[in-house]
């Protein structure tokens, strides 16, 4: 049984994260971290014990096997440096920083020690990424491909209704929609294409719900071998959030969109040259956040490796640094 504590509780990923612990016969809750209503309604309503803050935690909670490591954005860096110090094995969630320097000196003494650990960018595990991803990256090879990545949801004053009103603090948060969930696409372009951005532009729309921080982002980037993408997300959905993938390139272009459909379609030889369907399948919805805690545990028992790890993190985090530097919110 593995035992485990959650570290700075304040934020909206960590219901859903300890629903599939609790599931988990291998996994127990036993402690958790957080300042707070958000964190005490979770303590209450689940029985787990509650302390102030993580270092009070880690200071009582002596014999726990790893810890999911939350936080503000800007906190979160500084609680994975003192997981490091202590040996701890951690899960962390995106963006895990406020702007991608911060977890540059993380990154190289995670490197140094081989602590083992998972982050959840968890649009990896998504039908289409696992069904395509060989494809795209034989085409990448040559710089060929193009991507586009689109997440569109709901109001950002859901964060207040849930408690959580630092997300749409800027002087707190340092960044909205492309800050929160951007990160999870530009890892994709990564990961898809096994080629590094190495440029980025966008533009940041803050007048939707006039909170202060981009309710709208729109990102195009390119890599070093020349593949590129476009990357879209926003806040500015009524209804059930809308998430589109486009993988393109010479002779091939797949299409689909989140618990809806999947299709691939390819010239064929002797065709018309205008593509045919060639195969066209359902695209579930799946339980990303039960695939990422298995894939931390496989990491921890060496039967496998982490869905992602601190530095795809911060690779991932560095375009979008940038497209907020150029946009004024980041000096």
């Amino acid at each position: 049984m593995y035992r485990v504590a959650i570290l700075e509780s304040e934020y909206w990923h960590v219901p859903g994260q300890l629903e599939v612990a609790k599931k988990n016969n291998d996994v127990k809750v036993v402690a958790m971290s957080g300042k707070g209503e958000f964190s005490k309604r979770i303590s209450d309503n689940n029985g787990i014990k509650l302390y102030p803050d993580y270092k009070t935690l880690l200071d009582k909670e002596k014999d726990l096997d790893f810890v999911y490591a939350f936080g503000k954005y800007e906190e979160t860096p500084v609680v994975l440096d003192y997981c490091i110090d202590r040996g701890l094995p951690f899960v962390a969630d995106k963006p895990g920083c406020k702007y991608a320097e911060q977890l540059e000196p993380v990154v190289e003494k995670l490197k140094k020690t081989g602590l083992k650990h998972c982050i959840t960018l968890k649009r990896r595990y998504a039908q289409i990424v696992e069904n395509y991803k060989d494809l795209v990256r034989e085409h990448a090879k040559t710089g060929g491909v193009h991507l586009v990545l689109r997440y569109i949801t709901g109001s950002p004053l859901r964060y207040v209704d849930m408690g959580l009103p630092w997300a749409n603090d800027r002087e707190i948060a340092g960044g909205g929609t492309l800050l929160n969930l951007g990160t999870h696409y530009t890892d994709l372009v990564n990961y898809l294409t096994q080629d590094e951005i190495v440029e980025a532009h966008g533009v940041l729309n803050c007048n939707v719900w006039s909170v202060g921080l981009d309710d709208y982002g729109a990102m195009v980037l390119k890599t070093k071998r020349g593949n590129t993408a476009t990357v879209e997300v926003g806040y500015t959905k009524s209804g059930y959030p809308q998430e589109d993938f486009i993988f393109s390139g010479k002779n091939f272009y797949v299409i689909g969109t989140a618990a809806q459909k999947m299709q691939y379609y390819a010239l064929v030889e002797g065709g018309d040259k205008k593509g045919e369907l060639i195969e066209e399948k359902d695209f579930p919805d799946y339980q990303f956040y039960e695939r990422c805690l298995n894939s931390m545990v496989d990491s921890l028992e060496g039967k496998g490796e982490p869905v992602a790890t601190l530095e795809d993190l911060y690779k991932a985090m560095k375009p979008i640094t940038k497209v907020y530097r150029d946009n004024g919110f980041l000096k």
